[in-house]
């Protein structure tokens, strides 16, 4: 009986090792999500995947979406660097944004973000 005790404390301890070890997310998934609020003009949401130095920008971001249908198409995010404390992300795909009855098609790689771990979460910070 004390065997399967100890045997039982011992798994405990490496499953909590192996959960502290675990990835822990991905600043790729961010931008995605900060790209899918921008494009709904989702203020709070875009605010909240933001930095603290960036959630003034990111309130106008959300706002200059807001007179446009915009989606995204084929978005793909993934970190691509480090640049002193900020990981960047750069995506693959588009935005689609139609204004006015034009349709404009803005790539995604034309921009990479800045992101980083603030509060336990990745959030983004700026772009390049």
């Amino acid at each position: 009986m004390r065997r399967k005790v100890i045997l039982f404390v011992l798994l405990s301890l490496l499953g909590l090792l192996l959960a502290a070890c675990a990835d822990e997310g991905d600043p790729g998934d961010a931008v995605e999500a900060y790209l899918r609020a921008k494009v709904e003009a989702d203020a709070d949401e875009l605010v909240s995947l933001s930095c603290r130095a960036w959630e003034a920008q990111a309130g106008q971001e959300a706002a200059s979406f807001q007179s446009v249908s915009a989606e995204l198409q084929d978005m793909s995010c993934e970190r691509s660097g480090e640049d002193g404390d900020y990981t960047l992300v750069t995506c693959t795909g588009l935005i689609v944004a139609e204004y006015r009855g034009e349709e404009r098609e803005l790539p995604l790689s034309d921009t990479t973000y800045r992101t980083i771990e603030e509060d336990g979460e990745w959030r983004v910070c700026g772009e390049q």
